[in-house]
């Protein structure tokens, strides 16, 4: 849908400020039924419409980093493919899902004075930036959701980049005011009210920002600690985007998690667990031969009392017909005889940013700035937490002395001299396997797929290659196709109808 397509369709779903409707729309004012909608009413759907976006694109972006494959061969995202228009839900939520209700939520909280809210606005549309440049690159920065227009012109990443930290600063000072009216706890499925954990995921998305630039001369480590710092403190913390899955029983009535099995959207063999993670799980990053205990809830066991995983590209040759001991477990649901298990429920919270992510991206810095031991410490408490949030979302837990022993195997860096960066990135891998989709992605593209950091992860044998791509892997999502109807000449000159386009390297992962 075109900029003016969904300004106008949005308009008449969430009636816009009283100056605004009178420009789109002439009608008369009803003191008996309220123009505006406020900020209350619309922060669960903005949260909720979060972790279903994130979860459409998982799906393709989960075949890149190999959280999951195909258990058939030769699937296109496993070949770094792009097939158009997949993977563009992000752009529906950035600019139509969430784009207007977020400036109605800000108008709302600045003309009440509901401080707390005016700073969720702003950090929300921080976090959504982040996460759609990193996903798309280019995007419409300035002239973006201005309602006279339908052909845009597109910003650069760097331009982006600096509007996360601009929106991040903003909303500090938003929740730095004195507000007489707090956040209404049934209005915020993330945090239930807590601004103080708000503030603390606004310092999380500046963290994110700072730290994407690590390839960038203007990269500072310390400011990336210092944001990590004042993030998430512990698990408590976490943003996590309440799904209840109760309400109806089909795709489109449910308020079920958009990866559980009443959705449908990965129970087929289209998407099972891949030799990657498995070899994660069981020491490969080391070089040792070592179960994580976090196996027993991430991953699924074969009949035969064995985890297995397909091969991205190549898939399962030995699976379904005539081996079942060889089919990987469908993630989610209704093709193995178990319901949604770990993260693939139906009723959820789903995680969008945590504690273990935040200590990994400070070890990163930390490593990265020579400063080993604060760099251990931080790589130490990222596993640590890491087991206790699969632990909790069961259905094994995992006991106290199984997390020591992992802690002290051979898995695992024992000493700050001993550690290495893929230590770091591998067990952040790991920690955010199954929902830190485009963290992870961002993370892989900022060392250019290096396989010495990311040991287990497989590159593509050149034949298995989209033919696209001309050798290259991926490095972004082309925007949602009907920007191909209405803005063809804005992307041309991004060179976003070409063929191999999905291959531009990002600004953020270039030297």
């Amino acid at each position: 849908m075109d900029m003016k397509k969904y300004s106008l369709l949005f308009i008449l779903v969430v009636i816009m400020v009283a100056p605004a409707c009178k420009k789109y729309l002439d009608v008369n004012e009803d003191p008996r039924t309220p123009q505006l909608t406020t900020g209350e009413t619309l922060l669960p759907h903005i949260q909720s419409y979060m972790g279903f976006a994130l979860g459409l694109d998982a799906r393709y972006v989960g075949k890149y980093v190999q959280y999951w494959v195909n258990n058939a061969a030769n699937d296109a995202f496993e070949g770094h493919g792009n097939p158009f228009p997949q993977g563009a839900e992000m752009w529906t939520m950035h600019y139509t899902k969430l784009g207007l209700a977020i400036d109605q939520m800000l108008f709302d909280a600045i003309s009440k004075e509901k401080w707390y809210y005016a700073g969720i606005a702003k950090a929300l549309r921080a976090w959504s930036w982040q996460l759609c440049t990193d996903h798309f690159g280019e995007m419409i920065l300035h002239q973006a959701w201005q309602p006279d227009r339908y052909i845009f012109d597109y910003d650069p990443q760097e331009d982006i980049y600096k509007e996360v930290e601009k929106l991040c600063n903003e909303a500090l000072e938003y929740f730095g005011r004195e507000s007489a009216k707090g956040i209404a706890a049934n209005s915020d499925f993330m945090f239930k009210g807590d601004k103080d954990k708000w503030v603390k995921f606004v310092y999380g998305v500046l963290a994110i920002n700072a730290n994407h630039l690590s390839n960038k001369s203007t990269y500072n480590p310390a400011k990336v600690i210092e944001y990590a710092d004042k993030a998430m403190a512990s698990n408590a913390d976490d943003a996590r985007i309440q799904y209840n899955g109760t309400v109806g029983g089909s795709a489109t009535t449910s308020d079920a998690f958009v990866l559980g099995p009443r959705r449908g959207n990965i129970t087929s063999l289209a998407y099972v667990q891949s030799t990657t993670i498995l070899n994660m799980l069981t020491g490969l990053p080391r070089g040792v031969s070592v179960v994580d205990p976090r196996i027993a809830n991430m991953l699924q066991k074969s009949p035969d009392g064995n985890y297995y995983g397909a091969t991205p590209t190549n898939g399962d040759p030995n699976g379904a017909v005539g081996n079942n001991k060889r089919v990987p477990a469908v993630i989610g649901g209704y093709a193995a005889p178990w319901p949604g298990r770990y993260l693939f429920r139906d009723t959820i919270m789903f995680p969008i940013m945590t504690y273990a992510q935040m200590q990994f991206i400070k070890a990163e810095a930390a490593f990265k700035s020579n400063q080993t031991g604060v760099a251990f410490t931080a790589y130490r408490n990222g596993i640590d937490k890491s087991i206790d949030f699969v632990s909790a979302l069961g259905p094994t837990a995992i006991t106290p002395a199984q997390k020591t022993a992992f802690l002290n195997s051979a898995a695992v860096a024992q000493t700050a001299a001993d550690l290495k960066l893929s230590d770091i990135m591998t067990q952040k891998y790991v920690a955010l396997w199954g929902w830190g989709f485009e963290e992870t992605w961002a993370d892989m593209r900022r060392y250019h797929y290096d396989t010495t950091i990311y040991k287990g992860y497989l590159i593509p044998d050149p034949s298995k290659l989209s033919v696209a791509n001309n050798g290259k892997l991926a490095y972004r999502f082309r925007p949602q196709n009907t920007e191909f109807l209405y803005n063809l000449d804005a992307l041309t000159k991004l060179g976003a109808t070409n063929a191999d386009y999905h291959t531009y390297e990002m600004w953020f992962s270039k030297q």
